[in-house]
């Protein structure tokens, strides 16, 4: 099982490396393939003109779609769980920014309120409180 990040809205079904969207792309994939494969696979028609084929280039031709079909599903899965990975660590930095600007607030808060105190009160209390602000984080 491949890993989903935490907090994903993704189902947590990864199997091989497809998520569902990607499974159900593989599967589709795989049923046009067996249809191509058990309908007239000697010739391709385009527009009006027939392309003939040997029996076993069509087969060939049919594996090499299908595997195509395969690598797409899954570059397009991981595609997928790469952004919404992004996102989820996009969201983790605004929430620790957002944590860091209140703690900042917060210090010229009290720091703003000491201030004053200082100002019209030297005593050794309110110089220690002021001094103990900036150490203690208040």
């Amino acid at each position: 099982m491949a890993e989903v990040a935490p907090g994903s809205k993704q189902g947590s079904f990864r199997l091989l490396g497809f998520d569902g969207q990607g499974g159900l792309q593989l599967i589709g994939g795989l049923v046009i393939g067996l249809i191509a494969l058990y309908s007239s696979y000697d010739h391709v028609k385009f527009f009006r003109s027939t392309i003939h084929l040997n029996q076993q280039w069509g087969v060939l031709l049919i594996f090499a779609s299908l595997a195509v079909v395969v690598i797409d599903a899954q570059l397009a899965s991981r595609s997928r769980l790469g952004e919404e990975n992004r996102r989820i660590q996009d969201e983790r930095t605004a929430a620790e920014a957002a944590e860091r600007q209140g703690q900042g607030i917060a210090l010229l808060r009290s720091a703003a309120l000491l201030s004053p105190r200082v100002q019209l009160d030297p005593s050794e209390f309110n110089l220690i409180g002021s001094a103990g602000a900036g150490v203690m984080g208040i």
